[in-house]
């Protein structure tokens, strides 16, 4: 009787002791379940952490790299257009020059200067969108686009000869007139005294003046002043002041000083745009 409660105690005994080992099993186990889900929760914190991190310094980057690309862009494009502008500057540089002197030793006649080289090179130095030269180039006078103009040194020496002959008829209408009326203004013109100052003081201030009370040597000696300084513009104000013989004696000088004129303000206006576009990439 005793030995079967040994035995009944020591299975009890073995049966607590299996249960409490299961049961510590399972609380490892469960403790192991709980570190493991702990640690891979704290582990893909940690990685989405760092997965931002890298996404907000890969964006700086790029960033960076958009911005230093863009300032790449715009620095050649600021240097395309620099050297566009350049080429331009150079291009009206050589049409103005192209107006401005003569060749020395020819005769004035045969002075006249095909401007269709240095149009071409304005042109083709523009950018395509340069709706300001292709106004200016369409604004030149036909004459000076298909036969070219007078240099200024020839329309000088062309000034003299038309001077000269305007005084010799300064007495005669439009319409002509008499042997003895043409003998008397050529005598008149052989007894004129050029005035040292041919402009008064006044009129030089830009005072009010009665251009309808000069005569023909008037403006003829007003006209050369100007010339003699270069003044085209105001030397054709004057000279369209003549009447009658003069006039259409001089109207030829006139019309290719008209050209000229227009010609140059059409490239002194190329020259002060390309100026200012070559600053503006400075």
């Amino acid at each position: 009787m005793k030995r079967e409660a040994e035995l009944e105690l020591r299975e009890q005994l073995k049966l607590q002791s299996q249960a409490f080992n299961d049961h510590l099993a399972d609380a490892i186990r469960t403790r192991e379940l709980e570190i493991e889900r702990a640690f891979a929760r704290k582990f893909d914190e940690m990685l989405e952490e760092e997965r931002c991190r890298f996404k907000m310094q890969l964006a700086a980057i790029v960033g960076r790299l958009k911005g230093l690309d863009q300032a790449i862009k715009e620095k050649n494009d600021a240097d395309e257009a620099s050297k566009q502008a350049q080429v331009l500057w150079s291009a009206c540089q050589a049409l103005l020059r192209a107006i401005k002197a003569g060749c020395p030793g020819i005769p004035w006649k045969d002075q006249m200067r095909p401007l269709e080289p240095e149009l071409k090179a304005v042109e083709k130095a523009a950018a395509d969108n340069d709706e300001l030269v292709c106004a200016v180039l369409k604004g030149i006078p036909k004459e000076a686009k298909e036969r070219g103009v007078y240099p200024e040194d020839a329309l000088r020496e062309r000034f003299l000869k038309v001077e000269q002959v305007a005084r010799t008829v300064a007495l005669v209408p439009e319409t002509g007139a008499p042997l003895p009326i043409h003998v008397l203004s050529f005598i008149q013109s052989l007894l004129l005294i050029k005035s040292p100052s041919p402009i008064p003081a006044g009129e030089l201030n830009d005072e009010k003046v009665d251009f309808a009370k000069l005569n023909t040597n008037d403006i003829l000696q007003r006209a050369r002043y100007w010339l003699d300084r270069g003044d085209f513009a105001q030397t054709l104000r004057y000279m369209n002041l003549l009447k009658g013989a003069p006039r259409c004696v001089a109207r030829q000088w006139m019309n290719e000083t008209r050209i000229l004129l227009e010609t140059q303000q059409a490239a002194n206006t190329l020259m002060a745009h390309a100026a200012s576009s070559g600053l503006t990439y400075l």
